[in-house]
């Protein structure tokens, strides 16, 4: 052997011992000696492409890997490898190719099957992306990296405790797998499970102290849960232990709007901003940047941040799947429907219902105060209010099943059917009780329920309605600002004109539900609670059948000891009552005047 590649070697030996110590900066020096001397050693350009993947050095890395796989097209990791960096380039189509050319090589290669995966995962490609994740844990029953990544599949799919199964597993195999900790908890915060997923964080910042993943959903659930001191406690731990992150400053703003310290907020989240792929973090600031300036009257700067938060919100990767139009179809087929000259058709039925209660729905239009008048009559030791809950959906399911669909179905549906549906709703009410009663009231909580109305009232025509109402143009402004999480319906409120046609179609449906059917329902105004707080509530005692109880006055120290609050509304509930936002269309007369010839007629028939 040559002294050149006699040199050659005890280079390579050196470098690859001091990649193995994890002593990349050395081993890197050593590579490029190497290649100095042999520009086409495969091996050091290929561990170079490798150690510049681990060092983040991705261009370098994709260069070095794509002369590895021209000298030596059949070697499978430097396809993987390559597949590995084109994943952090976020060039997935091409990722793929590699992994797919990695596997036809070498069939049981564990990692490659867990980055094509990967990648279908990236591409929203699921079902295929958890194909290759089972297959490297077949090949591997040890991949760690690919039960946690089947975890964040089972996630997508809403399967939260199969999810929790997988990444307990991955961290079962490999301790301190920080990414699996992070993600157990985010499974256990969608389980409701918060001290556990704050458990799980805290174990993740412990073995890697500055990992900000963790730090963001740890603050992240103690504003959610509306853990002030803790959220505070968590800022400056990860501050102390992170270096000048935007997200730490994000949730130090967050926390100074929770305490009116709207100025200084301001100041802080002025000074920081979020890229593309960052979108939910800008969307966050700029929400709560608006909501600031909001509360110090500058009406100009607030409706811009509402209107950027928004478009931020339109631009979500999830949020394309949801389509407002869907929503507004569903309340046309309802408006078609239900006609009184049809209904008068239905046959009477008469109900042999052992029940001794009959459902109590708490509707109206989003922000028109449900959320508050929840938190107060909860307060009431002879009501549970279920908020949010899906039993009116369980209906709806149950109704699909009759011979000739869900609305069709109601004009021929029979007594036996009928009370079929009814128990599968008691079945599905009786479920969340945490302690049955049969002296309590219960109250189905969700405010779009009120389109469902026609439905309710065929399976239950002795049910009663709470119906919240508020100013029309202070409800679908509050509905334009606020940061709702999108479905079908919540799309609509992305702009103005958008919330105030929705808001005319709900309303519209609902006066034509109370001029067919006969509706055992009780109106409560969101200012009248606000400005008569003892007589309004009193009146929906009354429509209850209950009498008053002094703890109603403490309902805000009711909002504080719940674990969770599952609207928009939770950091505003756990306060005494407040007037600001009574009224505060007024500070946008400009902004929303496009809308008054919509919700001027809603005004009027509610005394506005």
């Amino acid at each position: 052997m040559s002294k050149k590649n006699i040199a050659i070697e005890e280079t390579y030996t050196l470098a690859l011992q001091n990649h193995k110590k994890n002593n990349l900066k050395l081993a890197e020096k050593l590579y490029k000696e190497i290649l100095n001397i042999d520009p086409d050693h495969f091996q050091s350009i290929f561990l170079f492409g490798t150690l510049s993947v681990q060092t983040k050095n991705l261009d370098v890395a994709k260069k070095l890997l794509k002369k590895a796989i021209q000298i030596n097209p059949n070697h499978a990791a430097a396809h993987n490898n390559l597949g590995n960096v084109l994943i952090e380039l976020k060039e997935y189509q091409k990722a793929i190719n590699c992994c797919q050319k990695a596997t036809e090589i070498q069939p049981d290669y564990a990692d490659a099957n867990n980055n094509l995966g990967v990648a279908l995962k990236e591409l929203g490609d699921f079902q295929k992306a958890k194909i290759f994740f089972e297959k490297a844990t077949i090949i591997d029953p040890n991949h760690a990296p690919a039960y946690n990544n089947l975890g964040v599949i089972f996630r997508k799919f809403k399967e939260f405790q199969k999810a929790k199964i997988w990444f307990e597993k991955s961290i079962q195999i490999q301790s301190n797998y920080i990414d699996a900790h992070n993600n157990l908890g985010n499974a256990l915060k969608d389980l409701d499970d918060f001290q556990s997923a704050i458990n799980c964080y805290k174990k993740a910042i412990k073995i890697q102290p500055s990992y900000i993943n963790a730090h963001h959903n740890l603050m992240e659930v103690y504003e959610k849960t509306n853990q002030e001191e803790e959220l505070k406690n968590a800022i400056l731990n990860a501050r102390s232990l992170v270096k000048d992150n935007p997200v730490i400053k994000l949730y130090e703003g967050i926390l100074l709007n929770r305490k009116d310290k709207f100025k200084e907020a301001i100041s802080i989240l002025e000074s920081i901003s979020f890229k593309a792929q960052e979108m939910k973090n800008e969307k966050l600031r700029t929400s709560i940047l608006a909501k600031c300036y909001d509360r110090i009257g500058s009406s100009d700067k607030a409706f811009n941040y509402f209107t950027k938060s928004n478009i931020f919100a339109s631009q979500i990767k999830s949020v394309k799947n949801f389509d407002k139009n869907r929503y507004l179809q569903e309340i046309k087929i309802r408006k078609d429907f239900f006609v009184k000259s049809e209904i008068k058709k239905w046959s009477v039925l008469k109900l042999n219902d052992v029940k001794k209660f009959n459902p109590v729905f708490l509707v109206g239009f989003p922000r028109s105060g449900t959320t508050l008048l929840d938190i107060i009559l909860r307060s009431h030791p002879s009501i549970e209010v279920f908020e949010e809950k899906p039993m009116v959906n369980k209906l709806i399911g149950s109704l699909n099943e009759l011979p000739d669909g869900e609305l069709k179905g109601l004009e021929k549906i029979n007594i036996q059917q009928l009370e079929k549906i009814r128990k599968t709703y008691y079945e599905s009410l009786e479920s969340q009780i945490k302690s049955k009663n049969t002296s309590k009231v219960y109250i189905d909580k969700l405010p779009l329920n009120i389109i469902h109305t026609g439905q309710i009232v065929r399976v239950f025509p002795n049910a009663k309605f709470i119906v919240s109402l508020r100013h029309p143009y202070d409800c679908v402004l509050s509905c334009f600002m606020q940061d709702f999480d999108l479905n079908d319906a919540m799309a609509n409120f992305l702009n103005l004109d958008d919330s105030a046609h929705l808001y005319d179609v709900v309303m519209d449906l609902w006066i034509q539900y109370t001029s067919i059917f006969e509706i055992n329902y009780h109106e409560v105004k969101y200012e009248n609670l606000v400005e008569s707080f003892e007589p309004t509530v009193k009146s929906v005692l009354n429509f209850l059948g209950l009498p008053w109880d002094v703890s109603i006055f403490q309902y805000f120290e009711t909002a504080k000891k719940r674990t969770l609050i599952s609207t928009p509304s939770y950091s505003q509930v756990i306060k005494p009552l407040y007037s600001h936002a009574s009224g505060r269309w007024k500070q946008y007369k400009k902004q929303i005047s496009n809308i008054y010839p919509i919700l001027e007629k809603w005004t009027k028939k509610f005394n506005y």
